[in-house]
């Protein structure tokens, strides 16, 4: 549980320390800590401090669906190690999500256009990262808006919505 609906995506060389973990968690959001291209060793050593630190906290490792299947396959055991409150598979695909959705890991995937939301819905997939352009990492040619507004569209044919969970992802990128 976190006080406010929001989620602090995952960064790498930002969100992959614990202490920014946990200022995220503490201004009562839920942070994603980033293991990206880290080796297993490294990335249990961030994982284990983040527990630490955390407690009770919910907290949330991201991890990329395209990286080296060796590495890829050490990263999501490591899920299945520490269990974090929820995970976000970037560049991923539904057969990474259902292991993970299987032991309770709630687990979102990018989805950068609504022909693969279709395509994920119907592989049963049911939460989701609408990330515009201008948000860097792994995104689509959309802009944030422009993607919103195609993924809801593409959301309204879906017949049981209270099963989605989705994050609304936008860059921020000035003062407005």
């Amino acid at each position: 549980q976190t006080r406010f609906p929001i989620a602090q995506g995952p960064m790498t060389r930002v969100s992959d320390v614990a202490p920014f973990a946990l200022a995220v968690a503490e201004a009562g959001a839920l942070p994603f800590v980033a293991l990206s291209l880290m080796t297993p060793d490294q990335a249990r050593q961030l994982l284990t401090r983040v527990q630490e630190r955390l407690g009770p906290h919910a907290w949330g490792i991201g991890i990329l669906g395209f990286t080296p299947p060796q590495l890829r396959e050490a990263h999501l055991e490591l899920i299945r190690e520490f269990k974090p409150s929820a995970a976000l598979i970037a560049g991923g695909r539904p057969s990474q999500v259902r292991p993970l959705e299987a032991i309770g890991v709630p687990t979102y995937l990018h989805v950068p256009s609504p022909e693969l939301l279709r395509l994920f819905l119907k592989e049963g997939v049911r939460r989701f990262v609408f990330e515009g352009s201008e948000c860097g990492g792994h995104i689509g040619p959309r802009t944030s808006w422009s993607l919103w507004s195609e993924q809801v569209e593409a959301l309204e044919d879906f017949s049981s919505p209270e099963e989605l969970s989705l994050l609304f992802a936008g860059g921020i990128h000035d003062a407005r």
